[in-house]
C-alpha cells in the first residue's frame, strides 16, 4: 500500500471558477509539485488555470522589448507554454474577464503595459505566465478522486498574490485546517523525515 492511499487528502469541495487547487504533498510531477493553481474556468467539458508559485528564470523583457525591466514570468502550466497569459487586479482593462471579484484574466496588453509604465508599483497586482494548466473532460475529477488535488475557496487574493511564492503552497495548506497543516510540513521526500 502506498503512503498516499493511507492519508486523507480530501475535503469535499469541488473545483469551480475562482477556486484554488493545492497539490498533494508527494506529487512528483515537475509541473505540479507543491503547486497552487488558480482556476479560471471549470466545467464538465474542460478546466484551466495557472500555477501561481512556479517562477521561471525568464522575465517579460526577454519576451518583448517594450516591457519594463524586472517583471518576472511564472510557469502557468505545461499547456501552450510558448504563449503569454496574465492575471491582474486592475479593473477596467479592455477585454479582460473577471475570475473573482477584483481579479481579472487577460485583456488589452498594450493598455496594461501603459499602466505599468505610469505606475511601476502596480506590478504587485499583476502576474504573467508562460503556459497554463488544462484538463479535459473528466480528467480533473479523476485526479481529485485519486487525491492528487484538493480544491479550496477560502484563500484571499492577498494571500495568493502577496505571499512569497516559495512559501505559498505551505501557507495555503495551513489555511485548510489541522489535517492539512500537518501535510504542509511533510518533506518532499518522506525518506528525508
Amino acid at each position: 500500500m502506498k503512503l498516499k492511499d493511507t492519508i486523507d487528502f480530501v475535503n469535499g469541495i469541488l473545483p469551480s471558477k475562482g477556486s484554488v487547487l493545492l497539490s498533494e504533498p508527494f506529487l512528483q510531477d515537475p509541473h505540479f509539485e507543491r503547486s497552487v493553481v488558480l482556476m479560471c474556468e471549470h466545467s464538465d467539458a474542460e478546466s484551466f488555470g495557472f500555477v501561481l508559485n512556479h517562477q521561471s528564470t525568464v522575465q517579460l523583457k526577454d519576451l518583448m522589448d517594450i516591457a519594463p525591466d524586472s517583471i518576472p514570468i511564472y510557469l502557468g502550466g505545461p499547456v501552450a507554454n510558448n504563449s503569454l497569459f496574465y492575471l491582474h487586479m486592475i479593473p477596467g482593462i479592455d477585454s479582460s474577464e473577471e475570475i473573482l471579484p477584483g481579479l481579472f484574466y487577460g485583456g488589452d496588453l498594450a493598455e496594461l503595459l501603459e499602466i505599468i509604465e505610469i505606475d511601476p508599483g502596480i506590478l504587485v497586482k499583476i502576474r504573467f505566465f508562460l503556459g497554463y494548466s488544462g484538463w479535459g473532460k473528466g480528467q480533473l475529477a479523476q485526479e481529485i478522486k485519486e487525491r492528487s488535488w484538493i480544491s479550496t475557496t477560502n484563500l484571499s487574493l492577498e494571500s495568493l498574490f502577496f505571499t512569497p511564492t516559495d512559501k505559498l503552497w505551505k501557507t495555503c495548506m495551513s489555511f485548510q485546517g489541522e489535517q492539512f497543516k500537518t501535510f504542509s510540513i511533510f518533506p518532499k521526500n518522506i525518506a528525508d523525515n
